[in-house]
């Protein structure tokens, strides 16, 4: 055998071993997607569904909005309400403290438009901190369905949109959670009697630089911060008045903020002994002494929360979901099972409905929100995650596109995202 034959019979080898690969590759893939898909169907069938978003006709999506409590906050609704009903431009902000109930007003708004024959399909947009007018360009032509924007010149972008922004009449373009002003023409948003633009912010600033309307939404008062508290702790957890009485101190110190109302709720449904009460109430007082920052003393409401899950596991995986961007739908329990967090359990459907279980968990504290296993994190909820881990983890908004300096990489550092 000549030295020619054996290369090519190498070549050969190596080919057909390549080829197995990708064969046991695919088999491992078909197998995954169809555990994964008898997964589903079992927690479909066995498990109640609460999912973020719910379909209501065939016009578009509906959001499922929680309690709207406060005579305020349902008159502010109106008030937006009779903005969008007038037959001239409109451009609106609706600003307020974080976790004052801005996302869930517009969320209102947004299937009252769904409701109304009047106005075309809303569009709804969250923008976040990590904003580039190109993300928001992509956004808004997903959401328009249209797909992927393949063009890649941000002017012929906002002229694309543009174009196709103008044939809508009537249409209510949502714009939540706003953190720096910016041209809304440079979106390619144009400014037009038909389009209603509503935009949500923590700034009034950031209201009056883009010429908007400001709307500002203020904390509840001190009985519907009360009666919110009630909704979502439930009758029965008070058993006395002597509980009701701390319940009270307790409900005064979410600052009015719904967010904050309903994650400590939460947290202490169905909890009737009088010690474990007077000692939360003792762990606020504590440690809002050491902040002057309204927004520091939320937090700390917050980290009760988080304190009050027994389960380490529940815990560790809570806070991993800091990692992921704000508002961004992430297929969590994948990565629950990456890291190892669920490697107990021999079987990975046992694994996946130890994930789901999790994260139901989670959901029930108003942790987080979740459509089915996709979830998403109010940004307050991760801000207090992240300072929970401290130096931990390593978070950049605008993301790691080139190495932080080395000032960042300290002794204890986890995870980078």
């Amino acid at each position: 055998m000549n030295v020619w034959s054996i290369c090519a019979n190498d070549e050969e080898i190596r080919n057909l071993k390549r080829k197995m690969e990708e064969l046991d590759q695919r088999e491992a893939f078909t197998k995954k997607q169809t555990l994964t898909r008898e997964v589903e169907d079992f927690v479909e069938q066995t498990l109640p569904q609460t999912p973020l978003i719910d379909v209501k006709d065939a016009k578009g999506e509906a959001f499922l909005v929680g309690n709207l409590e406060g005579a305020k906050i349902h008159m502010n609704i109106e008030l937006i309400w009779d903005r969008l009903k007038e037959n001239q431009p409109c451009k609106l902000g609706i600003s307020g403290m974080g976790g004052v109930g801005k996302t869930s007003i517009m969320m209102e708004i947004h299937n009252r438009v769904l409701k109304d024959a009047t106005f075309n399909d809303p569009l709804f947009i969250t923008v976040s901190r990590d904003f580039s007018i190109y993300k928001l360009q992509s956004a808004l032509w997903k959401a328009l369905k249209f797909g992927v924007m393949e063009d890649e010149h941000e002017k012929k972008r906002a002229a694309m949109l543009s174009e196709q922004l103008e044939t809508k009449k009537n249409c209510v373009l949502i714009l939540d959670n706003v953190w720096e002003h910016f041209n809304l023409q440079d979106v390619g948003i144009p400014d037009k009697a038909g389009l209603k633009v509503v935009l949500t912010t923590r700034s009034s600033r950031v209201c009056s630089q883009m010429d908007c309307e400001e709307i500002k939404i203020e904390p509840l008062g001190e009985e519907e911060e009360w009666k919110l508290f009630m909704v979502e702790l439930g009758a029965k957890t008070l058993t006395t008045k002597r509980v009701e009485k701390v319940a009270r101190k307790i409900a005064k110190r979410c600052a009015g903020l719904p967010l904050a109302i309903k994650t400590l709720a939460s947290s202490m449904k169905g909890e009737n002994n009088f010690c474990v009460w007077q000692d939360t109430l003792n762990k606020l007082e504590r440690s809002q002494t050491k902040h002057t920052e309204l927004g520091e003393k939320v937090l700390s409401v917050l980290a009760l929360s988080y304190e009050r899950l027994r389960d380490p596991q529940v815990k560790q995986c809570f806070l991993f979901c800091a990692l992921f961007p704000e508002d961004s739908p992430t297929n969590l329990i994948e990565h629950f099972i990456d890291e190892g967090f669920l490697d107990e359990l021999d079987t990975r459907r046992d694994q996946y409905f130890r994930g789901h279980a999790i994260v139901g968990t989670l959901q029930n504290a108003c942790l987080l929100e979740l459509d089915f296993y996709f979830v998403r994190m109010h940004d307050l909820i991760r801000e207090m995650a992240l300072q929970i881990k401290n130096t931990a983890y390593m978070v950049r908004a605008e993301g790691l596109e080139r190495i932080p300096h080395e000032k960042f990489w300290t002794e204890d550092l986890e995870k980078a995202s």
